[in-house]
């Protein structure tokens, strides 16, 4: 097999807005501007309904409205914190994560995927799986599993 020369052009960093995303979102962000690569910061919301099914008079999308206000406002707390300029794209979509992270990347041509190797929970990791691997399995593209250092 012949490899051809690795070309980075657009990193995504897909976050779930824990600690050891944050950290992933500052690697990325130093990995991008060493390469003058594209930035795109990624979060996905749980789609409440797929997640629980339908129950009359649940308030499923205020909910998932108020989850995505929240999102965005904490992706804009990160931005102004690490001074990451207007140039750097952030998006907030529904459902499953691992698949959106995928064909997210797929349909925007994004050359690596950079993540934390940790979610906010263990118990969600017990529970879902780690979404990090999952994405890891099922991706074409080169993934990036970022850990914080130990102190």
């Amino acid at each position: 097999m012949e490899f051809k020369e690795v070309d980075i052009k657009t990193i995504m960093v897909a976050t779930d807005l824990s600690e050891n995303a944050e950290y992933a979102l500052l690697f990325a962000k130093s990995v991008a501007e060493k390469l003058g690569a594209k930035l795109i910061v990624y979060h996905c919301l749980t789609d409440i309904d797929k997640s629980i099914g339908y129950v009359p008079g649940f308030p499923a999308e205020q909910i998932e409205k108020n989850l995505r206000d929240e999102a965005v406002k904490e992706l804009t707390i990160l931005k102004n914190r690490y001074k990451l300029g207007p140039d750097i794209e952030t998006v907030v979509e529904k459902g499953e994560a691992y698949r959106k992270i995928v064909d997210f990347a797929q349909s925007r041509h994004v050359d690596l995927i950079i993540m934390g190797a940790r979610g906010k929970t263990k118990l969600e990791k017990f529970i879902f799986g780690s979404v990090t691997q999952k994405v890891v399995s099922i991706s074409d593209i080169p993934v990036l599993a970022i850990k914080i250092p130990k102190e």
